[in-house]
């Protein structure tokens, strides 16, 4: 007979407490010397520009921790390097930054410079290129500058009703939205945001505001001179398991183009949008294996023991943590501590 839910929960609770214990990372520090852990970070904060995320002071201190603890801070490309080798990889700690924002190159990537640790920025080519601006950053600027009080969404023969009678309201209802779009087809996405933003009466400008403005390819080669390194995150970040084949395997074959032609050194390692373990498949893994990628990362997460990622078709779906300005966390992280919770807790991507 299967245990009640109840039962089962009350169990994961006197198994996860220990693990709450001071001194458990410490411990299962010591295990982890021939694994690796990935992280992603997105927004640095800009108060002048209203945009939050990752505090420039905390990530510093956060570095100093990983260096006083000898973590080795490696490169992604490092990385990948040692899995194909099969070399050793001990308390390896790697650091992505997803997107290609201006915040990463005047904000985010100083600070890796100064403690001297590797970063690589996954870059949005066409993002950079000045083509388009992020479609999430769109339907944040629609529910902001709409005058009206009232809209509807119509998603895949849905109406979705949203009141936007406060500032509060719209910033909830733009997120409850783009969830939503994170799990609809890549053209049902695109004809709801271009008909709210009809509805909204909102004019949509040719270029990003600043605050959602990329950083620019000529700052991408200073950086990459300062030992930040740029690898491929498609040309528009769609949803790749949303798209045809030939969106698909155009958008992984022409972002890797772009940074080739833009940059010295670009790693040859992709990066899925999204990247959870719906958002991608089969057909993505072989277009990577395809380029002679050496791999790819995803957006979903796991401490991961390198012998199980050396090869296709696990190399193509290296796992990530979601980075927390907050020591304790990155300690849980780089421990496993996170890890053993999430599987006592049944997580899935």
């Amino acid at each position: 007979m299967s245990q009640p839910a109840s039962g089962r929960q009350s169990w994961k609770r006197v198994l996860l407490a220990p693990l709450a214990a001071p001194g458990v990372s410490r411990v299962l520090a010591g295990l982890t010397d021939t694994s690796a852990t990935v992280f992603m970070l997105h927004r640095f904060a800009v108060p002048e520009l209203s945009i939050q995320g990752h505090s420039p002071v905390a990530v510093g201190a956060i570095l100093a921790a990983l260096r006083k603890r000898r973590f080795n801070l490696i490169s992604l490309h490092e990385l990948f390097r040692k899995l194909k080798a099969g070399e050793p990889l001990q308390r390896a700690v790697v650091f992505t930054i997803d997107d290609g924002y201006f915040d990463h190159a005047r904000v985010g990537a100083p600070v890796f410079v100064e403690y001297d640790c590797p970063a690589t920025i996954f870059t949005v080519s066409g993002f950079l290129d000045g083509k388009i601006w992020l479609w999430w950053d769109q339907l944040t600027y629609i529910f902001a500058q709409t005058r009206r009080t009232e809209l509807t969404a119509r998603l895949a023969g849905r109406e979705i009703p949203f009141t936007l009678d406060s500032p509060q309201a719209r910033r909830q209802n733009d997120i409850a939205l783009n969830l939503l779009y994170q799990d609809a087809s890549q053209s049902d996405r695109l004809a709801s945001l271009a008909d709210l933003l009809r509805e909204a009466d909102v004019e949509l400008p040719a270029a990003p505001p600043p605050e959602f403005a990329p950083l620019t390819w000529d700052e991408a080669r200073r950086l990459e001179r300062k030992g930040i390194s740029f690898g491929p995150h498609t040309v528009t970040h769609p949803i790749l398991s949303s798209t045809s084949a030939e969106q698909s395997a155009s958008e992984i074959e022409e972002s890797w183009a772009r940074l080739r032609a833009e940059l010295q050194s670009p790693v040859p390692v992709f990066c899925y949008p999204n990247g959870r373990r719906r958002d991608y498949g089969d057909r993505e893994m072989a277009q990577v294996q395809r380029l002679g990628l050496l791999g790819a990362v995803s957006g979903h997460f796991d401490f991961f023991r390198p012998q199980l990622y050396r090869e296709p078709p696990n190399i193509c779906r290296v796992p990530r943590f979601g980075f927390q300005d907050d020591t304790s966390s990155v300690l849980q992280c780089v421990s496993g501590l996170a890890s053993l919770k999430a599987k006592l807790r049944g997580y899935r991507a």
